[in-house]
């Protein structure tokens, strides 16, 4: 298995900062980059998302700013905007 780049250079992924932001499109999908560190989101509210473990999620509240959750999907529905993934 290769060494995560974000392990080598911060020793550990889960408090090393993001490496970019990519702006999401609500589909029943998986994101197009694939599994995400956080959600960045411009407007609070709620989303239908699929977690790192896999599970679909309904109205999950989501505040303003980073949500720091593994997450493999932004499913259509929900209340927040202007979200973004974070990797």
């Amino acid at each position: 298995m290769a060494s995560n780049p974000i392990d080598l250079r911060y020793g550990d992924a889960s408090s090393a900062p993001l490496d970019a932001l990519v702006p999401v499109t609500k589909a029943d999908a998986p994101l197009p980059a694939g599994k995400c560190r956080a959600l960045w989101v411009g407007t609070a509210g709620t989303a239908n998302i699929r977690d790192g473990a896999g599970i679909v999620r309904t109205n999950v509240p989501l505040k303003e700013g980073l949500n720091p959750f593994v997450c493999e999907e932004v499913r259509v529905g929900g209340t927040a905007t202007d979200i973004w993934a974070g990797y």
